[in-house]
C-alpha cells in the first residue's frame, strides 16, 4: 500500500535504537498517545519506545526479553511525501522509502493515495 504523508512528523529521538531477539530491557511506562507501546531501556541506558507485542514481559519483573529484532527509526516526514507500507503496529505504520531505508511513521499523519 502507498500513502502520502499530510502531516509533518519530526521524531523526538534522532538516535535510534537498535535491538535483537533475545536482548534484556527494562520495562517503564506505557504511552497514553499510542496504547500497546511501551517506553524500555536497554542495558547501557539507551532509552525507546517499543511495541509490547515485541517484547516478553518477565513475570514478576520489570524486565522483559524482546521476542524479534527492533529498531525505533523514526521517519522525519515532509508534506506530500510518498511511502510504502509494510505493516500497521499500534497505530503507527512501517514503512520504506527505498529498499535500504525502512522506518516508522504514525498513521495519523499519512493517507492512502
Amino acid at each position: 500500500m502507498e500513502v502520502i504523508v499530510v502531516e509533518e512528523h519530526i521524531s523526538e529521538f534522532p538516535n535510534p535504537l537498535y535491538l535483537k531477539r533475545g536482548n534484556r530491557v527494562t520495562l517503564g511506562v506505557m504511552d497514553d498517545d499510542f496504547p500497546d507501546w511501551v517506553f524500555i531501556t536497554n542495558d547501557v541506558g539507551e532509552q525507546a519506545w517499543a511495541p509490547v507485542q515485541y517484547i516478553e514481559h518477565l513475570a514478576g519483573a520489570s524486565t522483559g526479553i524482546l521476542i524479534q529484532d527492533y529498531d525505533n527509526l523514526e521517519f522525519n516526514t515532509v508534506l506530500g511525501e510518498k511511502l510504502s507500507v509494510l505493516f500497521e503496529l499500534n497505530s503507527w505504520y512501517r514503512v520504506s522509502r527505498s529498499a535500504d531505508e525502512i522506518g516508522w511513521v504514525p498513521v495519523h499523519t499519512v493517507k492512502r493515495t
